[in-house]
């Protein structure tokens, strides 16, 4: 996974200098983490913390549930 490149850590495909698909950003809108993402005001630790655990999230979005 790459932030240059296509894929997304779902397995779904991605635009090029984004982080996560459409379909990811679209499953975690309501997330706390997605806000504080996009909020360039807050501090950029802050952001990255919140941008691990939505990279975490997309890594086990598609995942089999059992």
């Amino acid at each position: 996974m790459s932030y240059s490149d296509e894929k997304c850590p779902c397995g779904g495909k991605k635009q090029r200098d984004t982080m996560i698909c459409a379909d990811c950003e679209t499953a975690f809108a309501e997330r706390h983490e997605m806000t504080r993402y996009k909020d360039e005001t807050v501090a950029i630790d802050l952001r990255r913390h919140a941008a691990i655990i939505l990279l975490s999230l997309a890594r086990g979005r598609k995942r089999k549930r059992s």
